[in-house]
């Protein structure tokens, strides 16, 4: 019996190890390919955003490396039948995970339960092969991070203050920029913004007849975005109950209210290139209604201790940007919520029956394993492994 706890205390000591080892030599491998980017390829921008589009897919294939060693989970993806056609996503028989059809240029919005929601939603962009297009809205306070700071923003993912007053010009240029390329007549198709304002704001001009896409070259997007702002959990339940109460509104039994601002803002300035916005509610094995997944999942747990949800349910469906009142703020405010309410009477019936489909003649059910192609997997461990490798060979010359 004690043997056999010795041992287990033994698995989960590699597992801790090479979780770490892994990820801190994956993420110095990331980074140092950016480094060598921004220095030798200064005067080729494209080939240069390329590479630093590279190294952002292979932050997410590290991590779901990793989930895959140490934490595996299936994923069960439900669509809308009536907004997303039939076979969007289809299982990968080479893989043992799944493809989808999402479109290139998209915003996801989705409710907000534990920190790692958003490793899922950028694994669910790479079955559409997007992984390297991703844009993330973060805390300010993540851009100080040693290492893992100067990467993400080579990745561009957008740091806000959470003060509208300092967000406001830094969220407009990011999203003019990731407009503008998208339609072929950005910075990176040898475009330039027309002026700048006096508080930093890029003023483009979209009526110049100079901007047209000569090059033919076009950047894909998948910003992602969670209007609650912040995890569910007793304390930000508390917050929206007074915040409900307050506006006279009525609250969420499994969400918080979400905030209108930053996403209104993103539809409006992306409204020239945004083709889709996928509208996404996500549930956890493990997690009964009235609990916090954040507290069951927490982030060290699933990757230094491999507890994770068995599996993680991902209910989709479409949302034409014509069809969302962006000019109104009273009007978009009353559509974000009543988006909100059928997202909350979607989890009222996962959480009394463990899955998403009401009704299987409106929604189709895929389920295959969050997972990676081997060849790319074998890349994100070939230095751990080498390392690994030279170690365990100087031990060996060292001692015998």
């Amino acid at each position: 019996m004690r043997a056999g706890l010795v041992g287990q205390r033994a698995i989960k000591l590699l597992i801790t190890s090479a979780s770490i080892l892994i990820f801190f030599q994956g993420a110095l491998a990331i980074v140092t390919h950016q480094f060598l980017a921004n220095l030798l390829l200064t005067h080729d921008p494209v080939r240069k955003q390329k590479h630093l589009d590279y190294s952002k897919k292979s932050f997410i294939l590290l991590l779901i490396t990793i989930l895959d060693i140490v934490a595996p989970s299936k994923v069960r993806i439900t669509t809308d039948s009536c907004s997303i056609p039939q076979n969007f996503v289809v299982n990968d028989l080479k893989t043992g995970g799944l493809l989808s059809g999402l479109k290139r240029k998209s915003v996801i919005i989705s409710n907000h339960q534990i920190y790692t929601d958003w490793v899922f939603l950028w694994w669910l962009t790479y079955t559409g092969g997007l992984a390297g297009n991703v844009f993330i809205m973060l805390k300010k306070s993540l851009e100080r991070i040693p290492i893992m700071g100067y990467g993400m923003k080579n990745f561009k993912f957008i740091f806000m203050n959470r003060k509208w007053s300092k967000d406001k010009i830094n969220l407009a240029n990011r999203l003019n920029d990731m407009d503008h390329n998208a339609r072929g007549v950005g910075e990176l198709a040898g475009k330039r913004f027309k002026s700048k304002t006096a508080d930093g704001l890029e003023v483009w001009s979209d009526n110049d007849p100079d901007d047209v896409n000569t090059k033919e070259i076009s950047w894909p997007y998948s910003l992602i975005i969670f209007p609650e702002g912040t995890n569910l959990s007793q304390n930000t339940r508390n917050k929206s109950e007074i915040f409900a109460s307050k506006a006279n509104l009525s609250n969420f039994k499994n969400l918080v209210i979400p905030r209108v601002t930053g996403l209104r803002f993103a539809l409006q300035n992306l409204k020239n290139s945004c083709e889709v916005v996928y509208d996404a509610t996500i549930g956890y094995s493990g997690v009964k209604q009235h609990e916090y997944g954040q507290d069951i999942y927490k982030l060290g747990n699933i990757f230094l201790k491999g507890h994770s949800p068995e599996l993680v349910d991902i209910h989709l469906r479409a949302i034409d940007l014509h069809d969302i009142p962006i000019d109104d703020e009273k009007e978009f405010t009353e559509w974000l919520l009543n988006v909100w309410r059928e997202k909350d009477e979607l989890l009222n019936y996962y959480y009394s029956t463990g899955t998403f489909s009401k009704d299987d003649a409106r929604t189709q059910i895929v389920t295959g394993s969050c997972r990676i192609k081997k060849a790319e997997m074998g890349q994100i461990l070939a230095i751990p492994f080498l390392s690994f490798f030279m170690l365990a060979l100087y031990f060996w010359n060292k001692y015998t």
